[in-house]
């Protein structure tokens, strides 16, 4: 289905989250702090990033100007999945750039079809544009 660079310092929730996107049909890479976000997403050129916005190295508010300015990695879509709740943070992130943003805790099914929500509405942009 789609390429998946999840980033998340958080092994526990890798390993709940890694076999449920790999259920899928995804191909999900997993790395756990920001300068192997960098790294992973030049090389694979994901679909999508999930990222958790706070880890070892760059946090994801640092990450993502980072990842807007780089040509190949400008136009991947982002889903911030991150402990920090409240309209604020949320709508600093999606003011950012994020594609979406999702809170934890969550079911592992809820980021599934948030997945599928995210990559649908991508390829739809793309057929338009393409116009």
């Amino acid at each position: 289905m789609a390429t998946i660079l999840f980033a998340d310092d958080d092994a526990l929730l890798a390993d709940l989250i890694y076999p449920k996107l790999k259920a899928c049909g995804h191909d999900v890479t997993v790395v756990d702090n920001g300068y192997s976000v960098l790294s992973a997403a030049l090389r694979i050129r994901p679909d999508l990033i999930i990222l958790d916005n706070r880890m070892p190295g760059l946090r994801g508010p640092e990450l993502l100007p980072v990842l807007q300015r780089e040509e190949r990695t400008a136009n991947i879509p982002l889903l911030i999945l991150t402990s920090l709740t409240g309209q604020r943070a949320m709508a600093e992130a999606l003011r950012a750039g994020v594609s979406d943003y999702m809170t934890k805790p969550f079911s592992p099914q809820d980021l599934a079809d948030r997945i599928v929500s995210l990559l649908e509405s991508c390829e739809a942009v793309k057929a338009v544009g393409a116009r």
